[in-house]
Order: C-alpha cells, then sequence, then structure tokens
C-alpha cells in the first residue's frame, strides 16, 4: 500500500493530516529515531509469506523503533529485478533517518524519494507511519504485531540482517 502525503503541507500539517492518534507537534519534535532493522528473510518464511513465486521475490521486515519502546513494522516482497544489490546495500540509505524525528524522518524521505526509487521511499515512509500510529499507545509488550515481532522467531528465519 503506498502512502501518499501531499507536497505543499508544511510538517506540522503532515502529521496532523496522517496522525491516527492526534499527538502533539511539540511532542513528535522530541522523539527520535533510535534503531533501524531490516531483516530478509530466508526462502521457508519467504513460502509461508507468498505461496507463488517465492523465488521471484525478496520478502522481509522493516522495524524502526524510538526510546519510548515504541516500533513501527513493515513487511516487503519486492521483486528480485528491483533489488540490484544486497540487502546491506539496499538498506543503507536508511541509516540517516536514526537519530532524527518522526517529522525530520518524513521529511528526508521526501526529500530523497527520487534518488531511493519508489519502493524504498515507500517502505520507509510506510514505517514511519505505521510507528506514527503507534506512539501514542507505545508498549514493549505490543501484541498487534504478529509473529513478525518474536525475535526468535524471526533471527531462525532470517537469511540476511542490517541494523542501523
Amino acid at each position: 500500500m503506498a502512502i501518499t502525503i501531499p507536497d505543499n503541507l508544511p510538517a506540522k500539517e503532515i502529521l496532523n493530516h496522517n496522525s491516527v492518534i492526534g499527538l502533539s507537534f511539540e511532542s513528535l519534535q522530541h522523539c527520535k529515531i533510535t534503531q533501524i532493522e531490516c531483516f530478509r528473510f530466508d526462502s521457508e518464511l519467504s513460502k509461508k509469506l507468498l505461496i507463488e513465486h517465492s523465488t521471484d521475490y525478496v520478502c522481509g521486515l522493516i522495524a524502526i523503533s524510538t526510546k519510548t519502546g515504541a516500533c513501527g513494522l513493515r513487511e516487503f516482497a519486492i521483486p528480485c529485478k528491483s533489488m540490484k544489490c544486497d540487502t546491506v546495500l539496499w538498506a543503507a540509505p536508511f541509516q540517516r533517518i536514526k537519530g532524527l524525528t518522526l517529522v525530520e524522518s518524513l521529511n528526508y524521505v521526501r526529500k530523497k524519494q527520487e534518488a531511493w526509487g519508489p519502493v524504498r521511499s515507500e517502505l520507509i515512509e510506510s514505517a514511519l507511519m505505521d510507528l506514527n500510529g503507534k506512539l501514542g499507545r507505545a508498549s514493549k509488550n505490543n501484541k498487534d504485531q504478529r509473529y513478525f515481532w518474536d525475535r526468535a522467531y524471526l533471527f531462525d528465519h532470517t537469511q540476511a540482517y542490517v541494523y542501523f
């Protein structure tokens, strides 16, 4: 699902336009991204997610966390032909948002959209919007994350892992 943010909205209105929870702009300005993880799933988990054509796609998960415990997640299935490098090189541009606030991160992704391409930009933007929706109810024991946030399961089924 593509997330679109109108280009003509100032940063304060971006979050009001898309926010699910109505946090204040000021509180979002102080909530910084502390870590970014990218999991590339192994063929076994990819087959579970994509019953057909699993070898034609690279499947994985992006996780963006803050010091509050909130974590934005986004699963992905990218056609192999769209991923022209390994997972580390592909995910490397995401490290630039570490230490930024949610507002700054969204603005940065918008600026880099052309250089990153639509797949990478929409993926990270979608994970940031998921994080935005979870900030008001941050909890390390969030149960709505399906089995994907079972770290032991994730690492058992991860072919490549990138951490910033």
